[in-house]
């Protein structure tokens, strides 16, 4: 076979395989509906409000009750534009995570293949393109994928920089400078990142006596002009003494590997993975100048940071917070199963493969922490030729409902009962113990959900009841 056959072949491979991985992404996003956090955010987002009123929601204006964002606002005002250009609904927000999401799969192999030959780069972005962590994430309204797309863009530019002559390739540092400080920017934990670059230098200088400058002075001017800008948002954030997360026993358990891979047996085996081979390789870690040390540099100065921190002061004991370390994972585990000098080797890698694309496909849809089903309760509304609806709920829920497509499409209407005019019929939608709040359906009804019960001009038609939701529909006496 010549050359240029083989490198066809492999085009066309890693061309299906990311393919692949872009089609997961998109399968995900379809019909997906969205958590408490994420209707506080389209909220905030809202296009036809006002930068000011914009700031006033991200600092906790929810209309009815208080909840200040953490996101950087870079996220917030960036999708805020993204929506003013094309249309405010949630399929729109999430589209640019699945677009980020699914680029990052192309940066996943451009870095390996920094590292390594053809074969392993493939390996490495397919079991990445099945991840469900990151597929999961790819559907967020949150700037988890955007993180992970500009870390490894970051990353892969900081090693094109390295060894390169400054007056010669100022473009290639001017955009490595500009990616970081966009990174940093909608992201605080990236700054760890930073941390392992340092880790990384003085020890390169160790081995080598050798300092390399004009990249140490670029590293403190990005986090210089990262404070500068933003400076509010930094005292803002580290005022903060407490996150969703705790940092528990059972961390050590796992050290997110469970979350990172989707499931229980398939983060033990590449935690264990991960563990004999960061064993195996200990010694030359520290004795040879190699640039994959740069990876796990970031990794375990992730788990370093994060834990000292949490200790010391707000526990940030979460998967998402450090989720740009796990492209970098999945890197470092193939390269270290390239050296691997023992016969068993192939049967290693298809293994991980057989066993990532099962774990896929079994796990997809079994998120740790499933969504209210509100798509479920808008198309039980479209079946019932009824376009009323009526809520007990927050200003947030409501703006969650009436941006969704089918809702638009549909012509649906939705208000408050405080400002109820009734119409012959119409339904009546209620959060029922949802289990963002710790309850369940097993709990009695709520008291909010019963509202109506007593007025006596209504005829309650019928009841439905799913999680999360109770929906009634209730018919004007005539």
């Amino acid at each position: 076979m010549s050359n240029q056959k083989l490198i066809n072949i492999n085009i066309l491979y890693i061309i299906l395989i990311i393919f692949i991985g872009c089609s997961l992404r998109f399968a995900y996003f379809i019909d997906i509906d969205a958590w408490f956090d994420e209707w506080n955010m389209l909220y905030t987002i809202d296009p036809n409000i006002s930068t000011e009123d914009t700031w006033n929601r991200y600092y906790g204006d929810r209309g009815d009750y208080n909840l200040p964002e953490y996101y950087p606002p870079l996220n917030a005002f960036f999708l805020k534009f993204i929506l003013g250009i094309s249309d405010y609904n949630i399929e729109n927000t999430r589209l640019l995570s699945l677009i980020f999401g699914s680029g990052s799969l192309c940066l996943i192999f451009y870095l390996s293949k920094i590292f390594t030959n053809f074969k392993y780069s493939i390996l490495t972005t397919s079991i990445a393109s099945l991840n469900l962590f990151l597929i999961w994430q790819s559907a967020e309204i949150r700037p988890h994928s955007f993180v992970v797309f500009f870390s490894l863009l970051s990353t892969i530019l900081f090693l094109k920089i390295l060894n390169k002559n400054f007056s010669e390739n100022k473009v290639l540092f001017f955009f490595y400078f500009l990616t970081s400080l966009i990174l940093l920017s909608s992201w605080p934990f990236a700054l760890i990142i930073f941390f392992a670059k340092f880790i990384f230098l003085f020890h390169e200088f160790f081995l080598l006596k050798k300092i390399n400058k004009k990249i140490f002075f670029l590293l403190f001017l990005i986090i210089l002009f990262y404070i500068l800008l933003n400076y509010n948002y930094l005292i803002y954030h580290l005022a903060r003494d407490e996150h969703y997360t705790k940092l528990k026993l059972s961390f050590f358990y796992s050290y997110h590997f469970r979350s990172f891979f989707g499931s229980i047996p398939m983060g033990a085996i590449f935690l264990i993975l991960f563990s004999f081979l960061l064993i195996k390789n200990f010694k030359n870690i520290f004795h040879q100048n190699s640039k994959d040390n740069l990876l796990l540099s970031i990794i375990l100065s992730s788990y370093f940071l994060t834990i000292t921190y949490s200790i010391i002061s707000a526990s940030v004991i979460s998967p998402k917070y450090v989720i740009f370390i796990l492209p970098l994972i999945i890197i470092w585990i193939v390269l270290k199963i390239e050296t691997l000098n023992f016969k068993f080797k192939n049967i290693l890698i298809i293994f991980l493969i057989v066993a990532v694309t099962f774990n896929c496909f079994i796990n997809f849809k079994k998120n740790p922490i499933d969504r209210p089903p509100t798509k479920d309760i808008l198309n039980i509304i479209i079946k019932s030729d009824i376009d009323q609806i009526y809520t007990n709920e927050s200003e947030v829920f409501n703006n969650f409902v009436k941006i969704h497509k089918i809702f638009k499409k549909e012509n649906l209407k939705i208000n408050k009962v405080n400002n109820i005019q009734l119409k012959n019929k119409f339904w009546f939608m209620c959060l029922n113990n949802p289990r963002y709040t710790g309850r369940n359906i097993n709990f009695p009804i709520e008291k909010k959900c019963k509202i109506l019960d007593d007025d006596k001009s209504l005829i309650l038609m019928e009841e439905i009841k799913i999680t999360d939701y109770i929906l009634r529909k209730y018919e004007k006496k005539i």
